[in-house]
């Protein structure tokens, strides 16, 4: 999928739900050039991620700021190196979404943080149930759902999340609610969702995650 952004088009990539059980047993690969790093998990390569668990544990070190979330199935430490005021609102005991970017340092996985966001404790339920089965699509899967994807201009999921944030109330928007002159609304909204921008406080209704 492909943002417009500051003139040119750039790549953001899919924020996969994982255990992170699965997180610390992938295989982390360094790569060439301008090329990310990612875990190999199966046969996909994983970017970005998107974690739910209890913050168990929060620091701030000479660098950087931490938190350590654990989900049950085990423990990771996710890190803000510039952007420390991502992590003010998330104390321990919280349970938080956490979406960043894989990374690995003297043989230890951790997450950089792009979005850290205190939730209700049923959602880590709820992820829990989700990932029970967890089976990643293999790489050829995801290329062929990926090849009917249609490509939205940043404009068009701004709106959206514009409409979102006017509409909602307190208990989320219904995607029924959102206006199609904005074009084909459902694959909109599953790219939002897929990139983290916005999440479902129950089937069928949205939230933008801030």
């Amino acid at each position: 999928m492909w943002i417009l952004e500051l003139g040119s088009l750039q790549r953001r990539h899919i924020a996969y739900k994982l255990r992170i059980k699965d997180i610390l047993s992938s295989r982390y690969i360094k790569t060439d050039g301008v090329n990310p790093n990612y875990l190999q998990i199966n046969s996909q390569e994983v970017l970005r991620l998107n974690v739910i668990g209890v913050v168990v544990q929060k620091s701030d070190m000479e660098n950087y700021s931490g938190i350590v979330i654990d989900d049950g199935t085990g423990k990771i430490s996710a890190r803000v190196f510039e952007n420390n005021f991502l992590l003010n609102n998330v104390n321990v005991g919280d349970v938080v979404l956490v979406i960043g970017r894989p990374r690995e340092y003297l043989e230890e996985k951790y997450l950089l943080v792009e979005i850290a966001k205190k939730i209700d404790p049923l959602w880590a339920k709820a992820r829990k149930l989700e990932l029970k089965d967890f089976n990643l699509q293999d790489k050829d899967d995801v290329k062929g759902d990926e090849g009917n994807k249609e490509i939205f201009d940043e404009s068009q999921k701004s709106r959206i999340l514009k409409i979102i944030k006017e509409l909602d109330k307190g208990e989320g928007v219904s995607i029924d609610d959102l206006p199609s002159a904005l074009g084909n609304v459902d694959q909109i909204v599953n790219v939002l969702l897929r990139e983290g921008d916005v999440f479902e406080v129950r089937p069928g209704r949205l939230k933008v995650l801030e």
